[in-house]
């Protein structure tokens, strides 16, 4: 398996592992992805989703199964991997096969399982919580450190407003960024109406991941984060603001040529000081 180097990157997959055959068909996509954009596309999957509202929600596929999957993917697409951890004990375990450990959202504070994650020494992505300020995130990319690893990716996926909309500042990705470290941004959590279910029709505004991912590519955003899936209304997790494969790519394009309009600026400014 390559080394997951180079910016921008792209981490995309279904929110939560389902079937052999919608993993590969969403896999082989990223694997053209990949190669046509020449970018690193980092599968993710999660293989449980502990923290869903519903007792009745979709709840995984379960470590095990999830794992062997990922594996799967990373064999047959060589593609790097990645999924959430919940628990300190399984850290380990998901460590065997991982490339990049995910820390949940609502996790990102948890100190004891930053430690367990940094002592891997795999790749850390801490997605920032919608209840912390992106200052805050400096103390849990911290904890990683303390570890001795310094490969940390922070992922934006926009605040909490009010009692259930999500809203993005975009000033968070340049606080982020000022930490030293890659910056992620998440295009289709930053979406959710966090208090509806997530197949409900108001349960997000996806008619808004285009314009977000946009904004996010021109303010600096290092990587582009997308949850994705062939028949979205179908995703057994937040199908509402899954976005459609098929249309993955042209959303891909519009942040990389934006990207590299910014870097073009940046250069000129620097050379004309």
């Amino acid at each position: 398996m390559p080394g997951i180097t180079g910016l921008p990157l792209l981490i995309a997959g279904p929110c939560a592992l389902e079937t052999e055959e919608i993993t590969f068909w969403i896999a082989a996509e990223l694997r053209s992805l990949s190669e046509d954009f020449n970018i690193p596309v980092i599968f993710k999957g999660s293989y449980a989703k502990a923290n869903r509202t519903r007792e009745n929600s979709f709840h995984g596929v379960g470590i095990e199964k999830g794992l062997e999957l990922l594996y799967h993917v990373k064999c047959e697409f060589n593609l790097p991997v990645t999924s959430d951890v919940h628990e300190v004990q399984e850290v380990e375990r998901a460590a065997e096969i991982l490339d990049v450990i995910q820390i949940p959202a609502l996790l990102c504070k948890n100190t004891d399982i930053l430690h367990a994650a940094g002592d891997t020494e795999k790749t850390i992505n801490i997605k920032k919580g919608h209840f912390v300020t992106a200052d805050d995130m400096y103390y849990s990319i911290e904890k990683v450190a303390s570890r001795g690893n310094e490969d940390v990716y922070v992922t934006e996926r926009g605040n909490q407003f009010g009692y259930a909309d999500t809203i993005v500042d975009f000033r968070s990705i340049a606080i982020l960024k000022s930490f030293g470290y890659p910056v992620i941004f998440d295009a289709t959590h930053s979406v959710r109406n966090i208090s509806r279910r997530s197949d409900d029709p108001e349960g997000g505004r996806p008619e808004a991941i285009e314009l977000l991912t946009r904004c996010a590519a021109a303010v600096g955003a290092d990587g582009l984060f997308v949850e994705t899936h062939v028949k979205p209304a179908e995703a057994l997790c937040d199908s509402v603001v899954c976005y459609p494969l098929k249309n993955l790519r042209d959303l891909v394009k519009s942040f990389l040529e934006i990207r590299k309009l910014l870097n073009k600026f940046d250069n000129e400014m620097t050379e004309s000081l």
